[in-house]
């Protein structure tokens, strides 16, 4: 895909210069991240991602635990719960932190104040670990590529091995920014350890644990997105993780913009429709006079466009983000059509 030639600071000074993320940096430090409201609704979704990815596509059962436990302990709570005995089995846990450090990319340092680290942890049989981890990785790259702007920048790194007591074998899921200029950055976004912990899992288990910086992976979604758009006008987050599916926009033509009747009519309209969305489970973003271009600074993937002759035919019209094509359908098509092509 054509990409905007940019430096890794040109590429950080995008994102914070996004409706994403404010942050300051210092030479190679990028200091005190914060996510502004609409960012956060990104990070929300792609954290509800990560625990909807579970078993990253294997057999494997996945249960949410509890931080303040450790694993042993938060298996033993499931087990209770669910009465489930039989191996292999998944936890996964939201562990906060403060004042914590993570690598982005060989030149940059992320100093983040507070910091939400996620984990999934299987216990499984030492006979199958060495394939559950090869699956596992190449799942979770899967991951990433299907919620990005461009899948070729996600790999899988070189296998490392620690031939210790606990014979911890690791690779992590990275992507490569910047691949076509001498500025290449390549970024870690999660780390896979397999090792054999009798103290823990009993010299016949083994433990495969997934762990990914919230934080860092927001950061990596908003720079994905912005590397390859020009001046920033359209911001192409992925439909499933966008902070709002779809926006209604009222357009009103010149003629009629002094008919507070049918402004006002636009205005019930859109917010029946927002009614309608929202119960089918489609965020909204409900400014009805906002331009295609605010939109699009912002992510909505789709927008849906009502004029004066909705209120009479029910047509309107279906704008992509991403063709910025729009086509014809009706009111009685929502939210069926629109959920559909979200969730394709």
């Amino acid at each position: 895909m054509a990409r905007a030639s940019k430096t890794m600071l040109d590429l950080l000074r995008a994102c914070r210069r996004s409706k994403f993320l404010d942050f300051s940096i210092d030479k190679t430090i990028v200091r005190d991240l914060r996510v502004t409201s609409i960012g956060q609704l990104l990070t929300d979704n792609l954290y509800a991602e990560w625990n909807q990815r579970g078993s990253c596509g294997s057999s494997v059962p996945v249960y949410i635990g509890q931080s303040n436990l450790s694993l042993m302990e938060n298996i033993a709570k499931i087990q209770q719960q669910t009465a489930v005995t039989k191996l292999p089995l998944g936890i996964t846990v939201g562990q906060s932190r403060t004042n914590h450090k993570v690598m982005l990319g060989n030149g940059f340092m992320l100093e983040l104040p507070e910091a939400l680290e996620l984990c999934t942890s299987y216990l499984l049989p030492t006979s199958m670990a060495n394939q559950f981890l090869y699956q596992l990785q190449r799942q979770c790259k899967i991951w990433w590529m299907r919620l990005s702007v461009d899948p070729g920048r996600y790999f899988i790194s070189d296998m490392r091995r620690n031939e210790g007591t606990n014979q911890r074998t690791s690779v992590s899921i990275c992507a490569r920014y910047l691949d076509r200029s001498e500025h290449m950055t390549e970024v870690e976004l999660e780390q896979l350890d397999m090792s054999l912990d009798g103290e823990i899992a009993g010299t016949s288990n083994a433990i495969v644990r997934v762990s990914n910086n919230l934080n860092r992976s927001t950061l990596a979604i908003v720079m994905d997105a912005l590397e390859g758009a020009p001046l920033e006008q359209c911001v192409k987050i992925n439909r499933k993780i966008a902070p709002f599916k779809c926006g209604i926009i009222c357009q009103i033509e010149d003629q009629y913009v002094q008919d507070t009747g049918v402004q006002q009519e636009l205005v019930d309209l859109s917010k029946h429709l927002t009614y309608v969305l929202r119960g089918a489970k489609l965020s909204v973003h409900d400014g009805f006079f906002n331009k295609l271009a605010q939109l699009d600074q912002i992510g909505v993937p789709f927008a849906l466009l009502l004029n004066r002759h909705t209120l009479h035919t029910g047509l309107l019209q279906l704008r992509s983000r991403d063709t910025t094509l729009s086509e014809t359908i009706h009111l009685s098509d929502l939210p069926c059509y629109l959920s559909k092509i979200i969730h394709a």
